[in-house]
């Protein structure tokens, strides 16, 4: 890949994505695409940004490009203490005299579904600890076709399981054919769907949210989208609400409208309502 060719299709990622490729990472870049240059045949680097640009009507190959420039390590249980904390703010949430209901989730940058139905799985658990039904809905997304697919499918190997607790898979996973599969009944919990967190339209889909999670999603953008991401997310949780990133990601300082929750490891604010 030339430099030239590298600028040109780091410039349209971005522009349509948010996500940045900065220059030590042009070697992975160009690995990725390598496949779609055959799959569409471009040719060439520079011919698939001509293609991509000005040949995709429908936006087709627009989002097999996000699916190879995007990320997808994710499992079960991920950050044990975070999802300790987010317990005590459900506990917390469905006290209060005025609490709405259902519970209104969001997992924003689900990849194949770990997080969303870890979190169902631990609100039916908090349901049978407090004695009472939990309502919720919890809203999954990612940029990623294939990933929502695998969600969809809700099949998962043993990586993804390493962390879930013998009695947790007997109880809401059926094994079949090497694989743990997701039993409906958590699956209705569950809706997933597309979103680019670069598109402010797609947002208002997502209003008055008490809880989103967006955890190791901001690390691949620059500053710029980061405040924008913040900030779009900022305007759909209601006052009061809560929003979790990953424990190496920080809101400040493109943010000064949430307040951190003191928990070693949570990664959690709190949306102020001054």
């Amino acid at each position: 890949m030339l430099q030239e060719e590298f600028v040109l299709l780091r410039d349209f990622i971005y522009e349509k994505s948010g996500i940045f490729y900065t220059e030590g990472k042009k070697y992975l870049l160009e690995n990725r695409l390598k496949n779609r240059l055959v799959e569409t045949g471009a040719g060439s680097f520079e011919n698939y940004y001509y293609y991509i640009r000005y040949s995709d009507p429908r936006g087709r190959e627009l989002y097999r490009l996000f699916d190879v420039v995007t990320t997808n390590e994710t499992y079960f249980f991920r950050n044990q203490k975070q999802l300790e904390s987010f317990k005590h703010l459900v506990r917390r949430l469905v006290e209060q005299p005025a609490a709405l209901s259902p519970l209104r989730i969001w997992s924003a940058g689900c990849a194949t579904g770990e997080e969303a139905y870890t979190l169902a799985i631990m609100l039916d658990q908090l349901s049978e600890e407090m004695s009472r039904e939990i309502p919720y809905i919890i809203s999954a997304t990612d940029i990623s076709v294939n990933s929502l697919e695998a969600a969809k499918r809700g099949i998962f190997g043993d990586y993804a399981m390493r962390h879930v607790p013998e009695g947790l898979r007997d109880r809401y996973f059926t094994f079949q054919n090497g694989g743990y599969f997701i039993k409906d009944e958590m699956k209705k919990y569950v809706r997933i769907d597309f979103m680019n967190l670069n598109d402010l339209a797609s947002y208002r889909k997502y209003s008055e949210m008490d809880v989103i999670f967006c955890r190791n999603v901001l690390i691949y953008f620059d500053e710029a989208a980061k405040k924008k991401v913040i900030d779009s997310l900022f305007d759909c949780l209601r006052p009061g609400g809560y929003l979790a990133v990953g424990h190496s990601e920080m809101l400040y300082p493109f943010s000064r409208s949430f307040k951190p929750i003191p928990a070693e490891g949570a990664g959690l604010y709190v949306k102020r309502l001054e």
